[in-house]
């Protein structure tokens, strides 16, 4: 379609706890945003779900403010695309209806040997497994809910979900196929692995999978009603969240290195084909890049600003980033001898143990709920350096986004631990800002890339303190890991009847 036919775009990111749109200019500015929650439930320890049929409402709620906010470009919206949360495992059955909650990616419920199948799914070009990879999630399903499993007629992911209600279709993209049992080079599902998983049941039930700009559908008649969209206008794949958040930034050149402090702390170095080929990912992913043929090394913990929020919540009763940013200022490097571990949902990198826990370490009676503020952020800013010395070098410089990066606390803490200039970009909403692209890239409309604002210069001093205390971590990690291994499916898996 000629650029003069899109004047606004429609965009949507579904993360875990919030959902945003926004309607973005052809030329990609944001003209307006709406958000609101989204519900992860947790129907038992170590379980983290989510209805699909209420995350629907909740897009709908979302979308109706956005269109009341402004009605005239809702009018006007020519095209949509939609980013996600990945991983976790979403199903229909033959109806299309929802088989049950989806099992979201921070889940631990999946006990399996992971040393064992992993080799085999490296040997296969495919994302390595744990415990809330929807390969993993299925061996569970089959086990325990056995009718469900025989349910199973789709198996996609939550923006799939999403895109599946505006227009019918089934179908996922590359970036989040990568994550779960797909040949990242090939993009073919590799369906030896489901043999080896003993659910090959499931071959024919994974969603066809396409580029991240390409056009799948178009909004059906029914939501274009329910939202007040004109019908037929066309829907791209859209992106893991992770993604987005990257084109949105423009990192999509290799050598560049980001990383997203949101619920999970994505961490992450941009690789073409051959770099890729020749980096084994024996922890951590490499994953299909929104730009063709390229892609991302990722260590992604599962444990970033969720830590903070847990922190912040249970110990200094919900105040604002403001107030906690200038308490912990005031103490050093190093917190006092208080150590934390941010594990609160187990972890996945740079290490996979879904019984790995939370904890601080060290408390002497002197200290204060601000001594275990700032080792929260320690601890989270130590597991972020933590991924990056299994991750390969790089560029130098570091760009920083995500909700906790609005915090000039925390990217300070990161810049000075990471030793190198930091860089955070004044472009806020960098997610949709990427989906944006590429439904610009889809109708052959120019972007520009997003600007940099805030520059972070490293403290040597304090680069030196960070990196002892990352050898204090690193003791730490590995002293509780016999701890945490011995724990390993004795946590308590169901609610009591």
């Amino acid at each position: 379609m000629p650029d003069r036919e899109h004047k606004y775009f429609l965009v949507l990111d579904a993360g875990t706890t919030k959902i945003k749109a926004a309607i973005i200019s052809a030329e990609g500015s944001i003209i307006q945003m709406c958000e609101g929650p989204a519900e992860v439930l947790m129907p038992f320890a170590g379980a983290c779900e989510m209805d699909m049929d209420a995350l629907w409402v909740s897009v709908k709620s979302v979308l109706t403010e956005l269109r009341e906010a402004c009605p005239d470009e809702w009018k006007q919206v020519s095209a949509a695309g939609i980013s996600a949360q990945g991983d976790g495992l979403w199903m229909m059955d033959a109806e299309g209806k929802p088989i049950r909650n989806a099992i979201l990616w921070n889940d631990t419920r999946t006990v399996m040997d992971f040393e064992s199948i992993n080799p085999i799914c490296l040997g296969l070009n495919t994302c390595a497994l744990f415990p809330g990879a929807n390969g993993a999630i299925l061996t569970w399903i089959k086990q325990k809910e056995p009718e469900n499993y025989a349910r199973i007629a789709h198996i996609f992911h939550c923006k799939d979900w999403i895109n599946y209600k505006l227009t019918g279709h089934i179908g996922t993209d590359a970036t989040d196929g990568s994550t779960a049992l797909m040949n990242i080079y090939t993009k073919t599902y590799a369906y030896d692995l489901l043999d080896k998983l003993g659910i090959p049941e499931v071959k024919g039930a994974l969603a066809p999978i396409y580029l991240s700009e390409d056009i799948i559908g178009s909004v059906q008649k029914i939501p274009a009603e329910e939202l007040g969209l004109r019908e037929g206008i066309p829907v791209i794949a859209g992106c893991l969240d992770v993604m987005a958040i990257a084109t949105g930034c423009g990192l999509t050149s290799a050598g560049q290195r980001g990383t997203i402090v949101g619920t999970t702390l994505a961490n992450y170095v941009v690789m073409d084909e051959k770099t890729a080929r020749g980096c084994v990912a024996t922890s951590g992913s490499i994953l299909c890049h929104t730009k063709k043929d390229t892609y991302i090394r990722l260590m992604a913990a599962l444990s970033g600003s969720s830590s903070l929020d847990w922190m912040r919540k249970e110990l200094l009763g919900s105040e604002g980033y403001d107030v906690t940013d200038c308490e912990i200022l005031k103490i050093p490097i190093g917190s006092g001898g208080v150590m934390s571990t941010p594990y609160l949902y187990g972890e996945r990198a740079p290490f996979k143990l879904n019984s790995a826990s939370g904890g601080y370490y060290g408390i002497r009676t002197h200290h204060t709920k601000y001594h275990l503020a700032r080792a929260s952020f320690e601890g989270m800013v130590l597991s972020m350096y933590d991924c990056y010395e299994h991750l390969p070098s790089g560029d130098a410089e570091l760009y920083v986004a995500g909700g906790a990066a609005k915090s000039r606390c925390i990217c300070q803490m990161i810049c000075d631990c990471m030793g190198t200039e930091t860089y955070r970009f004044e472009q806020k909403e960098l997610g949709l800002i990427g989906t944006g692209r590429l439904l610009q890239s889809a109708f052959g409309i120019k972007s520009d890339l997003a600007a940099v604002t805030d520059r972070f210069d490293p403290d040597p001093v304090a680069h030196e303190q960070y990196v002892a205390l990352y050898e204090d971590y690193k003791l730490l990690k590995e002293s509780l890991m016999p701890f945490w291994q011995a724990r390993l499916g004795r946590e308590p898996q169901q609610a009591e009847e």
